[in-house]
């Protein structure tokens, strides 16, 4: 019988020893896992075990083209890119209430010359999917009043639980805030709303536009229709696709926007609530006609434009008996070299890019009358070649 207790003893003696040397164990990999006062990002879950840094050679767009072992060796690097983990308490103030628990917070970070250029956000969760995507710059502006003063720019993407993007934050430096709102049928995107931040942190309808599929459910229009009164800027001319997820966390995206070109030659354009905007798009998804409509439904003016791979080489606007035509070339790295702008078949203006500088010829029936050369946004010259 004595044998019997003493039996009980040694083994309750056993799993106690087990327990704390299994405390002991989670200590170590989960520093923490024993406190009394943990908060919610020092608990057993996706955010409490951080991976260490890791350091890439990366482009202008953030891609992850070679692992490096040193952050030095990674940073020398006229690019380089860390991804990281993060707690909760290392978030931006901005990010907290589209936390919780069961996220991973991973962090990616753009240096250019060993500077800081952006970082990236992102949450994922158990199934290893993203439910948020934000990048943002942050630039310091002079405030009369109150000094110096930081603005925010950059975007906040939302997805559910479907990895689609359910809702859309684009932040702007002078602090103006659109939120843009997806609907979908089927997993496929049927309507988005874009409503614009008003003082009293109230949003208001700014337009909604209605995606039109053929029958192999490629885009065929976009149906857009405003509801305020409104002068035409970037934002209300333009045609920006949801990314979903699989372009979303792509390392070789920050910020991708598919933008229909509306020249300032083309001049303002005033839009009034109840008017309907039309983008239909090619076989190729690109937007190859543009026509707005007033509230009674009559044509104010045609846009066409003609493309040349995923170039716009020429757009050509029709307003009443006015057609105004702006023609583009670029250089093989993509970026716009030459511009030239017509009215009703008379060249009026020539931009040309030269290293540097910006070449700038007026013309007055046909014949140049003004040239001028701007070097970084500053005119340095200006020659009349006809008085």
């Amino acid at each position: 019988m004595r044998k019997n207790k003493l039996l009980a003893v040694f083994i309750v003696f056993l799993i106690f020893a087990g327990i704390i040397a299994l405390t002991q164990e989670l200590e170590t990999f989960f520093p923490g896992f024993n406190s009394e006062n943990n908060e919610s990002d020092d608990l057993f879950n996706l955010s409490s075990a951080k991976n260490p840094v890791r350091w890439f050679r990366s482009n202008a767009g953030g891609m992850a083209l070679e692992e490096i072992d040193s952050k030095f060796i990674a940073l020398r690097n006229e690019y380089a890119l860390s991804v990281d983990s993060a707690y909760y308490h290392e978030l931006p103030q901005y990010l907290l209430k589209y936390y919780n628990d069961e996220y991973y917070i991973e962090v990616r970070t753009l240096y250019k010359n060993n500077n800081q250029l952006r970082a990236q956000w992102l949450f994922k969760d158990l199934r290893d999917n993203t439910r948020l995507n934000a990048v943002f710059l942050e630039s310091e502006k002079k405030n009369e009043d109150s000094g110096s003063i930081n603005n925010i720019k950059g975007f906040m993407e939302i997805f559910d639980e479907e990895t689609n993007l359910s809702s859309e934050y684009r932040f702007f430096e002078d602090g103006g805030i659109n939120k843009i709102e997806y609907v979908y049928n089927d997993n496929l995107l049927i309507n988005s709303t874009v409503l614009l931040w008003e003082d009293g942190d109230i949003y208001n309808k700014g337009f909604t536009d209605y995606y039109r599929y053929n029958r192999s459910l490629s885009l065929r229009s976009i149906e857009r229709i405003f509801y305020k009164d409104m002068e035409s800027d970037d934002e209300s001319l333009r045609v920006s696709f949801p990314r979903f997820l699989m372009d979303a966390a792509k390392e070789s995206i920050f910020i991708s926007e598919r933008l229909n070109l509306y020249p300032s030659f083309f001049g303002n354009v005033y839009i009034r609530s109840s008017s309907k905007m039309l983008f239909e798009a090619d076989d190729r998804g690109r937007i190859s006609r543009q026509t707005l409509y007033n509230e009674n439904d009559e044509v104010i003016w045609v846009i066409r434009n003609t493309w040349s791979n995923n170039r716009i080489i020429s757009t050509t606007k029709t307003e009443g008996i006015n057609v105004f035509t702006a023609e583009f070339q670029y250089n093989s790295n993509g970026d716009r070299i030459y511009e030239r702008n017509i009215k009703n078949n008379v060249t009026e203006r020539i931009v040309r890019t030269e290293g540097k500088n910006e070449i700038e010829e007026l013309f007055m029936d046909n014949v140049m009358v003004l040239r001028a050369v701007w070097e970084d946004g500053i005119k340095i010259s200006e020659t009349r070649t006809r008085n």
